[in-house]
């Protein structure tokens, strides 16, 4: 590439991260990063995906995202079983934010992913005095049960076999790794194996509230 064309791919980039502020305004980048963690499974963390058939989201207009996570969020003009079941419990605000983040998943000259940066940069930015109050006594959660975290957590993958999963009450497909047994198959739900991240898509999950989601699915496929 020549000096000539360098300088106007520097000047691209530059105009870009300019208008990232206002891109951005409506959306919480940290916020779209840890909701699209469910979504690492199939698109990966930069929004390239591995898997054969599933398509990249990196770089991909917000627009469009918003609009095709709503259309599989309300079974209207897009139908899959997987992504609806994902879209599912998603708000109005999640969606702006994952889109945003997908968007954003584009590196810079540096090589850094701009919705990595972006995301950092709102966790660090200073913010105006405030005044502290006493924090009132929370409440201890009550541990939820495994049918609870599969339904909310584990059901979008192994309800429908997404990105290879075992599928809930697929016997056969279940019967191997009940051969590992129970100790195992806890450390996979907790450390992550293949296109299943660590925690799956409950990263808010306990370790004894993934191991009662692994008992469930066990019990139901035996």
């Amino acid at each position: 590439m020549t000096p000539f064309f360098k300088h106007l791919q520097w000047l691209g980039c530059a105009a870009g991260l300019l208008l990232l502020p206002a891109l951005t305004s409506a959306a919480d980048i940290a916020a779209g990063k840890r909701r699209a963690e469910v979504c690492f499974a199939c698109h990966s963390i930069n929004g390239v995906s591995k898997i054969p058939g599933t398509p990249h989201l990196a770089g991909q207009q917000r627009d469009y995202l918003e609009k095709a996570l709503r259309a599989y969020r309300d079974g209207t003009t897009r139908q899959d079983p997987t992504m609806t079941a994902m879209a599912k419990p998603l708000t109005d605000a999640d969606i702006v934010n994952i889109a945003a983040y997908f968007n954003l998943a584009i590196e810079n000259a540096r090589g850094e992913m701009l919705s990595e940066v972006m995301a950092v940069n709102e966790r660090i930015k200073p913010v105006a005095t405030v005044e502290i109050a006493p924090a009132a006594k929370a409440e201890p959660r009550a541990p939820r049960t495994g049918d609870a975290v599969y339904t909310a957590s584990c059901s979008a993958c192994h309800g429908t076999g997404a990105a290879g999963a075992p599928k809930l009450g697929d016997k056969a497909a279940w019967q191997l790794r009940l051969s590992q047994g129970q100790a195992t198959l806890y450390e996979h739900a907790i450390r992550g194996l293949r296109a299943m991240p660590a925690r799956g898509a409950c990263t808010d999950c306990s370790d004894d509230e993934l191991k009662a989601a692994v008992d469930y699915l066990v019990d139901k496929s035996k």
